[in-house]
Parts: structure tokens; C-alpha cells; sequence
């Protein structure tokens, strides 16, 4: 059996790659090969793809733009003054490789945020008019998150929930094959399929002990579970091969207690690697020596959720960080040896019954701090608390999940709180790196 896997393309009005690797895709690809799969791989926001020569820049922790080709807006979004485009490969580029690509048996499409589902869509079009014969199997977040939505409108022949890893008898079912099991069961990603990194991302847990009201973390994860240290190392080991950075994409990272251990690993290694905590850390469980390993393992980046300094919104969304924990957190790991300007601040900005007053106080702090306060622009997720407030329901289009719609436009454009809040974060002087 020879399956093809696809990272689709990013319909937004804006895109950047933050460390961006298709992990969940990834893992599939693990998984089917551990059954007995060859496999393809296409993925459509590699900025390296040995497809197409890039020209966008990269940092120096290996994030960048990506390319773009403009595309007509939703109606949704005419009255937006901004222009909508199609991220990563170039359309043409994409019919190309898939015309010579080798037909394959089965199609596996991820998918990410919500309001990104035109992109998968018209993946799937292009593929089902290209391989009609092959079965479409469409997972990740907006088949997750987006389900009843996924199946009447995406035209994949099944739509995944959750982890590849639990719905192999139903993946055989819908093959027409014996039952499949899985040999090794291990589920990393998979990166022999990529010659060359910007950079690479490594798990050590799946899903998070806490219940934000405006996460779904739970949802698409279910419960926390940690991977062996011994498997985190191997992560890293291919990886290092290809490239010097490295991002922690775990939900909770700090929470596995397993964590120490792989600090204290990595520095007996001696790896001549940048790591990056790239997802908001939990400031409270920073602590001492968290800190000094986190320094000695050589992390470059650290970025902590703060999401306001607001106590009553602290404790209504979920009660996993206060201000003094903060402050302590940032106190803790200047102590230890990072700079101010290598700590980066999560601001939650937009959500319902949020004072924008609030956000500029936490602006402040940070650069009272010397830390880099960053906008997490508020996106109402299905299946949260927050996403129900908002009187939202399964039927509502998915485009109104969009971040910078939702945020800036919805229900009426919001100008002087933009420049207001875009003008103080200017004045921090380390605001052009990130």
C-alpha cells in the first residue's frame, strides 16, 4: 500500500512560520510506516521544499515569511481592507509534483486552525480530481475541533478525530484491509522525509492537566501523557543531523516531571543546539533549578503565558498563572543567566468582555521587565467555554473563527484600539526581533 501525506495551504491574510512543522501529520507518517505503508510526503508550507527554491528570509532561529499567491476574499471578509492570499507552495508547483508523483492507494490530509479550512479544501479538490480513485482521509485540528462542518462540506472519505495511533481498526475498515497493527508503536515524528531544517520540533508529552476556558487543548489531546525520555533523546538525535534549532512544542512542558531529567541529558550530550520553549511555558512551575538547566541546555527563547494581569480574567479563564507568579518567573530565570530580551510574553487581546485598559497595564509591566510582550489575538475555538459565550454554534461558518477578524473587524472595525496597542508594543526596542 503506498500512502500520500499533505500539509495544506494557509488561506489567511496573514502567515508566518513560527517554528511551524506539521507534527501531527508527522506522527501519522510514523505510525503507517510501522504497518507496512511507503509513503510520500508533500508538504505545502516547507519553506526548504526541494520542489521550489524559496526566496523568503529566515531568522536566525530559523523562522520566516512564506511565500504567497493573492486569492479572492470570502465574502465574509470584503469589507476587511486587507488582501486574502493562498500561503506556501505555489499552486502550479503543487499540480506539478502531483502529476508525477507515484498514485498512491490512500490520501492523508491534516488540517490546522479552523478558519484555515479553504486551504484544505482545495487540496482535496486538486487531489481527488488528480486521484479519483483514492481514498481521502482528512484529520488534525479542524477535523477534530470542526467535525459534522468537515464531513458535509471537505469531500474526504472519512474525517479523522484525535490521534491517528487510536483509530487504526477504523482506518482498516475504510482501506477495505485485514486488521493493521502496529509493530514498533513508537509515535515521533517522522523527519527523514525533509533533506534539509530551518529547524525541528519535539514533543515530550501530549495534552495539558489544565482547562483554560479558551483553549481545547483537552479536546483534540484528551488527557496528559508524557513520552519517555529515552524517545525525546532519539527526537533529537535525527534532528540534530539537520539542523541547530530546536522547538519544545508541548502543551505543558514544565508539568512532565520527566522534564529534569531530559534537561540534564541533553547537557551531558553536550549538543551544539539552539532549543526554543516556543508555547507559552506555566510560569509557576519555573522554578530555581528549572531555570539554571534550561540556561545550561543552552534554550535561546523562552516564551511564558501571561495572557493578562487582569486577576478576576486570571481566575475566571482558568486560574494557571497570577501576576506574582509571573514577575517571580521572569526574577527566577534572569537570575539563572537569560536576558530580559530572550523572555517573551503571551498577551491574550480580544476576548469577549475583555478591557483593552487591561492588555496596555500588561504591555507595560513587560517592558517595566525588559521582557517582549507579544498579542495572542483571541479566536473563539468550538469546544470551549469562551466559544459558547459568544453565542456561536457547529453551523457557524468557520471563517468566523479568524483571529484578526474576530479580533479587529468583528462585530465593527476597531482602528484606535489597533494603533493604540500596535504603538506601545513599537516602543520596546527589541520588538524587531522575535
Amino acid at each position: 500500500m503506498r500512502a500520500l501525506l499533505i500539509n495544506p495551504w494557509v488561506h489567511d491574510f496573514k502567515a508566518f512560520d513560527f517554528w511551524n512543522k506539521p507534527v501531527g501529520l508527522l506522527i501519522c507518517a510514523s505510525v503507517l510506516k510501522q504497518i507496512g505503508f511507503e509513503i510520500d510526503l508533500i508538504d505545502c508550507m516547507d519553506r526548504l521544499s526541494p520542489y521550489y527554491k524559496t526566496v523568503t528570509k529566515t531568522d536566525t532561529w530559523g523562522r520566516g515569511k512564506y511565500r504567497y499567491e493573492e486569492i479572492e476574499k470570502p465574502k465574509i471578509f470584503s469589507h476587511i481592507p486587507r488582501r486574502y492570499k493562498r500561503y506556501g507552495m505555489p499552486r502550479k508547483t503543487f499540480l506539478d509534483v502531483i502529476e508525477r508523483i507515484e498514485i498512491p492507494d490512500c490520501i492523508f490530509v491534516t488540517s490546522t486552525m479552523t478558519y484555515w479550512y479553504r486551504g484544505v479544501f482545495e487540496v482535496v479538490k486538486t487531489v481527488r480530481k488528480r486521484f479519483p480513485d483514492a481514498k481521502i482521509i482528512l484529520g488534525g485540528i479542524y477535523a477534530t475541533l470542526c467535525t459534522e462542518h468537515a464531513r458535509k462540506y471537505s469531500d474526504a472519505d472519512m474525517v479523522f478525530t484525535g490521534a491517528i495511533e487510536d483509530r487504526i481498526p477504523e482506518l482498516s475498515s475504510v482501506l477495505g484491509l485485514p486488521d493493521m497493527t502496529i509493530a514498533e508503536k513508537k509515535f515521533a515524528p517522522d523527519y527523514s522525509f525533509y533533506d534539509k531544517l530551518h529547524y525541528g520540533v519535539v514533543i515530550t508529552s501530549r495534552g495539558c492537566p489544565f482547562d483554560c476556558t479558551y483553549c481545547a487543548t483537552r479536546v483534540l489531546s484528551g488527557s496528559f501523557k508524557s513520552i519517555t525520555v529515552d524517545e525525546v533523546i532519539e527526537q533529537i538525535d535525527m534532528l540534530r543531523t539537520k539542523t541547530k534549532n530546536i522547538a519544545f512544542f508541548d502543551d505543558a512542558l514544565l508539568y512532565n516531571t520527566s522534564f529534569p531529567e531530559l534537561l540534564k541529558k541533553i547537557i551531558e550530550r553536550k549538543y551544539d543546539l539552539n532549543l526554543h520553549a516556543s508555547n507559552g511555558l506555566h510560569c509557576r512551575y519555573i522554578t530555581k533549578d528549572i531555570a539554571r538547566l534550561m540556561f545550561s541546555a543552552n534554550f535561546k527563547t523562552i516564551y511564558l503565558s501571561l495572557e493578562t494581569t487582569n486577576p478576576a480574567v486570571q481566575k475566571k479563564t482558568g486560574n494557571k498563572v497570577n501576576t506574582d507568579e509571573f514577575k517571580t518567573a521572569v526574577h527566577l530565570l534572569t537570575s539563572a543567566g537569560f536576558t530580559p530580551n530572550q523572555i517573551h510574553v503571551y498577551l491574550l487581546y480580544g476576548m469577549p468582555g475583555q478591557g483593552y485598559e487591561e492588555i496596555i497595564d500588561a504591555i507595560k509591566l513587560c517592558h517595566d521587565l525588559g521582557t517582549n510582550p507579544h498579542l495572542c489575538e483571541f479566536s473563539p475555538i468550538p469546544h470551549t467555554q469562551e466559544f459558547e459565550k459568544n453565542g456561536l454554534s457547529e453551523d457557524t461558518d468557520p471563517l468566523y473563527h479568524n483571529n484578526l477578524f474576530y479580533t479587529w473587524y468583528y462585530p465593527q472595525p476597531k482602528p484606535h484600539i489597533y494603533r493604540t496597542i500596535k504603538n506601545l508594543l513599537s516602543q520596546h526596542p527589541s520588538q524587531s526581533s522575535t
